[in-house]
């Protein structure tokens, strides 16, 4: 690309700046992006990043834009208030460390440099307020009224003193709680709203102006608030939590797990705090964490509660502890009957195990008791086939359409309403549901494509030049998994579910760990490293460290299956990690593959390509580029199935799978559906069904709706045009 003249980035930087102002954000970066690649020292397009990414919940990457600004123009105040947000809101303690130790050799006006740092000492936990003239004693005698529950005196009283010091942003404060806890929500709004144009920097307004948002199910405003409250005052702990739970309410719980951690350490035996941590680290599925956050949580005074008791069994449910998940999910209905939590919790583990007609009567119930829970819909969809005529389709659409849902709970509803119309061949009203759950997705996580082309490029690049049969690690360990992997949805868990159906095999299910700790070793400051480059003792440690894992999760079976479906994209270090595992790489006809990938909603910031079908295109194209890459280099380190060849023949293709994992042939491998192992992915149902055909060539009923799509697998060569 050209280097763009003076005239040029100033007419680009305009047109960033309208495309910022009408919303369009990504289309914004874009053009910033531009300018930097031609001039990268304009403080003004580096904030303007650092801003974006601020004001769309992405605060981790908006640190470096901020920091470069800073070193471009040390001195504007405006860059070192974004920096400040940027803290509050995502900051670890060595991240606040770094900033103010930078902020005090800044040369900025003393009054600001003071205030930011006080926002981070003496105010840290609360705000001052402005008075306005109003005496402590009176403001302590309206608290107290407040603290007593005594809300009609409270208010008449804090009326009264609003009536005299009209500018106290201290006594409005007062006035709309009372009024909060009152019910008059219209009146407590108007006056934090007031209380707050008094004083902007009053985070205790800003922070109860966000709870009673929360409780009108206002959450986009109640974030806007909390944020505020945390900015002002980065460790009030009422904000970090409020803020925190919001976040994790509308699917970004990475984001509310700092602002935890950090209330946690203001006060850690603050139950609600660490509920709301072990939920977070629970949807980040970071789940012995959670469990343990979580034992302790129900420990602390006030923290035996349904909710608290059930999240603890989700969390060993997911660590594969079954009896304590069911053992506690029990105790959690036994403490609240109607916890939404216990009853969607144990019909969900219900599910996995097999038991569908007891997780229907579970999901039933819930469904009654928190009917606007989308998510409750969309698990209970996943083993309910429904029918023409099925009253839950007429129940789903209607909920649908109420005004009181969340994005979060629509989006859920979303993809379980088109499911449920597809099933009753309803075919024409499917993508009305479908594509706003898919926009909802992605408005939640916007996202790039761009990005995984670029991982791809950097993981071939780090695997060239690699001698893959000659090259012999030492010290490597025999462990011998049989990984299953290629495209979500594409057909990976009926093929582990077979393989796992054999005498000496266990199916451990999408583990992840070994793709982990290989991007782990190989991505260092945003670089893949050159696998010809690293030691015998890395690449052994990388098997090592796998196998004693998976010895120490499944200690009595001979071999496990291991479904991680991105191993594909490290096939050949794991191969020289452990050279006794083996590889089953699973292919679909990717209009299929992509319309179920489409269809589905995968688990918290997971897959973020599949809610676009143009992106959904270019991720398949990658995935070819990955596989043909192995097929070059070492084609006899992997077996490739193709669903439909194991749809149309499927003791013929059984057989040759069977073969190729290095087992003995077993009858039941044919029986697969009568497994009872937990399967805990999208295929939780059909696994335990027999092979049928209904899925192949679905994608020619949604030609239509599938044009995008259809178009740029065309474009890309990899469907007939």
């Amino acid at each position: 690309m050209a280097p763009m003249s003076a005239q040029q980035i100033k007419t680009s930087y305009a047109e960033a700046m309208r495309l910022i102002a009408a919303r369009k954000t990504e289309e914004a970066l874009k053009r910033f992006r531009e300018i930097i690649a031609s001039n990268p020292r304009i403080a003004e397009v580096h904030y303007q990043v650092g801003r974006i990414f601020l004001d769309t919940d992405r605060f981790a990457l908006a640190f470096r834009p901020l920091e470069v600004a800073a070193e471009l123009k040390p001195n504007e105040p405006a860059i070192w208030a974004a920096r400040a947000e940027a803290v509050a809101l995502a900051g670890r303690p060595s991240d606040e460390e770094k900033f103010l130790a930078e902020l005090k050799q800044a040369n900025l006006p003393a009054k600001f440099r003071v205030d930011i740092q006080d926002r981070f000492g003496s105010r840290r936990f609360a705000s001052v307020p402005q008075t306005g003239g109003l005496a402590a004693s009176e403001a302590r005698a309206a608290i107290s009224l407040l603290a007593s529950g005594q809300f009609g005196p409270a208010e008449r009283k804090a009326a009264a003193l609003v009536a005299r010091h009209p500018r106290s942003a201290l006594a409005l404060n007062i006035l709309a709680s009372a009024q909060a806890s009152l019910g008059k929500v219209d009146g407590a709004i108007a006056n934090y709203r007031k209380a707050i144009q008094i004083d902007p920097d009053y985070a205790e307004a800003h922070d109860k102006l966000g709870r009673v948002y929360m409780d009108q199910n206002r959450i986009e405003d109640a974030i806007a608030s909390f944020r505020k409250a945390v900015v002002t005052a980065p460790y009030m702990v009422s904000a970090l939590v409020n803020l925190g739970i919001c976040y994790a309410r509308t699917l970004q719980s990475s984001l509310s797990i700092p602002l935890l951690e950090r209330a946690g350490s203001v006060d850690p035996n603050l139950a609600v705090c660490q509920i709301a941590l072990g939920n977070a680290l629970t949807r980040v599925r970071n789940y012995e964490q959670a469990e343990a956050v979580l034992a302790r949580a129900i420990t602390l005074p006030g923290g035996e509660t349904g909710e608290a008791v059930a999240l603890l069994a989700q969390a060993q449910a997911r660590l594969g502890k079954d009896e304590s998940a069911m053992e506690n999910f029990d105790r959690a209905l036994a403490i609240d009957p109607d916890s939404p939590i216990g009853l969607g919790g144990k019909a969900t583990l219900e599910q996995t195990l097999g038991n569908f007609d007891e997780a229907e009567r579970l999901f039933r119930r819930v469904m009654e008791v928190d009917p606007l829970n989308g998510e409750n819909y969309r698990l209970f969809t996943a083993s309910h086939k429904a029918k023409a005529g099925d009253p839950i389709i007429a129940k789903m659409i209607e909920v649908f359409d109420d005004p009181r849902m969340r994005d979060n709970d629509r989006l859920n509803l979303g993809f379980a309403t088109a499911k449920v119309l597809e099933d009753a061949k309803q075919y024409d009203e499917v993508f009305r549901y479908l594509d706003e759950a898919n926009a909802l997705m992605r408005r939640a996580f916007p996202y790039d494509i761009r990005q995984r082309l670029r991982e791809i490029a950097g993981l071939k690049k780090s695997m060239a030049g690699v001698d893959w049969h000659g090259r012999k690690v030492a010290g490597t360990s025999d462990y011998a998994p049989i990984f299953v992997t290629g495209m979500p949805r594409s057909g990976t868990t009926l093929i582990e579910q077979i393989i796992a159906s054999h005498s000496t095999v266990t199916g451990a299910g999408e583990v992840g760990e070994g793709t982990k700790a290989a991007q782990a070793l190989l991505l260092q400051s945003d670089r893949f490293r050159a696998v010809a480059k690293l030691g015998d003792e890395e690449i052994a440690g990388l098997g090592q460290g796998y196998a004693d894992l998976m010895r120490q999760r499944f200690p009595d079976t001979p071999k496990i299956t291991d479904k991680s479906i991105q191993t594909y994209l490290y096939l050949g270090l794991m191969k020289l990690a452990l050279p006794n595992a083996r590889f089953i790489v699973v292919r679909r006809d990717p209009r299929d593959n992509l319309l179920s990938m489409y269809k589905n909603k995968f688990p918290e910031g997971t897959h973020l390509y599949a809610y676009d079908q143009k992106d959904l295109a270019t991720l398949y194209g990658t995935f070819v580029e990955m596989i043909d890459f192995w097929r070059e280099v070492v084609p006899d380190w992997f077996y490739e199935v193709q669903y439909e060849d194991l749809v149309a023949n499927p003791e013929e293709e059984t057989r040759k799978l069977i073969a190729a994992c290095g087992l003995e042939w077993e009858d039941a491998c044919l029986s697969f559906h009568e497994n009872k192992r937990k399967v805990e992915t999208l295929s939780v149902y059909q696994v335990r069904q027999p092979i049928t055909k209904a899925s192949v060539a679905l994608w020619q009923r949604y030609e239509k709706e599938l044009k995008p799509m259809l178009d740029a697998l065309k474009e890309g060569g990899h469907v007939p045009a």
